[in-house]
């Protein structure tokens, strides 16, 4: 999927492609204490963001390692922490640890919200014509009505927002959403794929350091002072480099299901996302790559096949 196929799905309607993400993992915090409680755990400046501005974060271990990664969305009253599938389980816990002293209260809102994401040229367009809403212009800037909290974001390489409908008036926009292009899970992965977005659980672990996703400066505050897990990442940071980053990678052909990619007998890549790109014409993936062979522009052969190493995203084509 490319910005071509894109244009294509939306331009003969003039509407969006609309992606359904009921999966998506949304936790909400609530109470006088939300915007310090997050703030000292998250890697983000928290406490700095305007109003109607969100952020993108990690969730880090004491140790720094990755044990969530969201998009944190401050409304008047909470905060909104959207990120992929499968969250809840182990950060609600980890929250509540945090909170026996602290008035927030932290609630999982996946099963009584709905979440979309629309992409393409005619999307603002939509959104306003459908909701009377300005969409916002700048990554994970919100604006909120009593129907649906709307997000631009990152995580395609295309205009594109997030739609998070909630309580009794999830009906409308859903059926207004169902009526729009729909587009398929492996054209939503390789859009992501092609902006270079992680998706943790997949592409990043709780076995990552916080920096080995390559996100420092979407996600990650070095200014901010005191939090969980601030002085590993602190300390790596001075030090100046990780032994390993999340990187794209270019193959001459399809490869194979082996994820570990060896370079003169030693692993050096572990390959975590594939597709197919309209928009480079070959096959690429998301890679975590190990310090030594993780400049970009280098192509290398390896177990599997040439493979060429780019920085994130990847640059288009068209």
């Amino acid at each position: 999927m490319s910005s071509s196929e894109v244009r294509s799905a939306a331009d003969p309607l003039e509407k969006p492609l609309c992606f359904n993400l009921p999966r998506r993992t949304r936790l909400q915090m609530s109470g006088a204490d939300r915007v310090k409680f997050l703030h000292n755990l998250s890697t983000a400046e928290i406490k700095k963001l305007p109003p109607g501005q969100g952020c993108e974060t990690f969730i880090p271990t004491l140790q720094g390692r990755i044990l969530g990664h969201f998009f944190a969305l401050p409304t008047d009253n909470s905060i909104l922490l959207t990120g992929v599938s499968n969250q809840a389980e182990t950060l609600l816990p980890h929250f509540q640890k945090y909170a026996v002293i602290e008035d927030v209260e932290v609630v999982d809102r996946t099963a009584d919200t709905s979440e979309y994401l629309l992409v393409g040229p005619h999307a603002a367009t939509w959104i306003e014509q459908t909701w009377g809403i300005a969409p916002p212009e700048t990554n994970l800037q919100i604006v909120a009505d009593d129907d649906v909290t709307i997000y631009r974001t990152p995580y395609v390489g295309h205009s594109a927002w997030g739609v998070i409908a909630s309580g009794e008036n999830q009906a409308a926009p859903a059926d207004a959403l169902a009526a729009l292009p729909q587009g398929t899970e492996e054209a939503l992965s390789a859009l992501r794929i092609e902006a270079g977005f992680p998706y943790f659980g997949r592409d990043i672990t709780s076995e990552n350091l916080a920096q080995e996703a390559d996100r420092d400066a979407a996600a990650i505050s070095f200014t901010k002072g005191c939090y969980l897990g601030q002085e590993t990442i602190a300390r790596i940071d001075a030090l100046g480099h990780v032994n390993r980053r999340l990187l794209g990678v270019k193959f001459a052909a399809k490869p194979s299901d082996e994820a570990t990619f060896e370079i003169d007998g030693k692993s050096a890549l572990n390959v975590t996302s594939i597709a197919f790109s309209q928009d480079q014409d070959q096959w690429i993936g998301l890679a975590m790559v190990r310090r030594g062979f993780d400049k970009p522009g280098q192509t290398w052969e390896t177990s599997n096949g040439p493979v060429e190493i780019t920085a994130l995203p990847f640059s288009s084509k068209k």
